[in-house]
């Protein structure tokens, strides 16, 4: 596919089995020795974070730092059904991924951003990989379990809220989330993440952006401090950009994306 606005996309990985990405090339002038990889989160969060997104891997790639987007096996444009999707296949694409950038630029360093899930995602393939050099996590979901009922939660109350029950046929072992399919055995996937319960350190240098205050900011940027690994934390007065909008625009916090960059620009000077 030829490329527009300095954006290529492209299919990559298994030929039976390609993941669609979408490659940023840098500006001209300004090319960094490291490369980003953004990884997304799931479902209704993955629709809502997608504009916000783009525009980081565009500033990134501003910055000098060329940046791949990319959807997971079962997950937008890749291949796959939803029932293929699960978090083991999804770390290998995350892997999978890396391997791609640093194939298109020739560089060994690269940045791993993630966003809610896409962020334990990152986290639990960094550590299964020996770590990475850095690493972002923009409100990741620590806990799988809590994460797990946030969903349901929202579920419920879009019930609430319908004028009429929607009947749909729904597949056997599926639940609906938001519109889209949750499998059993995804569910069951989810609830087994605890990044609190990580023993070796996923990167040298982790940025945690959070976009509100739960009472448990430290907990997470504490153990990666245990680590070893040089953890810097950043609360943001941002929306919740992975949710829904009452007037359904997707929404670009500046500060958020303006902390990614500078702190990837820094570690990676």
């Amino acid at each position: 596919m030829s490329p527009h606005n300095g954006i290529t996309p492209f299919y990559f990985g298994l030929p039976d089995k390609p993941l669609f990405g979408c490659y940023h090339k840098p500006r001209a002038g300004r090319d960094r020795q490291c490369a980003a990889v953004i990884c997304q989160p799931m479902g209704h969060e993955y629709i809502n974070c997608h504009r916000a997104l783009r525009h980081l891997a565009s500033r990134l790639a501003d910055a000098g730092f060329p940046g791949l987007r990319f959807d997971y096996y079962g997950c937008g444009d890749s291949a796959g059904e939803p029932a293929d999707g699960g978090i083991a296949r999804w770390m290998k694409d995350i892997s999978a991924a890396i391997s791609e950038i640093k194939t298109w630029t020739s560089l060994s360093d690269v940045c791993v951003i993630g966003v809610r899930l896409g962020a334990a995602l990152a986290t639990l393939t960094a550590v299964q990989n020996g770590g990475f050099e850095s690493l972002v996590l923009w409100d990741p979901v620590v806990e799988g379990r809590g994460y797990l009922q946030e969903l349901l939660s929202l579920q419920k109350e879009m019930l609430r809220f319908r004028p009429k029950p929607i009947r749909r046929k729904c597949l056997s072992g599926f639940i609906e989330v938001l519109g889209f399919p949750l499998s059993n055995d995804l569910c069951s996937e989810l609830e087994k993440i605890n990044l609190l319960q990580i023993s070796k350190k996923p990167a040298r240098n982790v940025l945690i952006i959070r976009s509100c205050q739960s009472g448990d900011e430290g907990a997470l940027e504490g153990h990666l401090n245990q680590s070893e690994a040089s953890t810097t934390g950043d609360l943001l007065d941002i929306p919740k950009v992975w949710l829904p909008t009452v007037d359904g625009s997707l929404l670009v916090p500046n500060k958020a994306l303006q902390s990614v960059v500078s702190w990837v620009s820094r570690i990676h000077a």
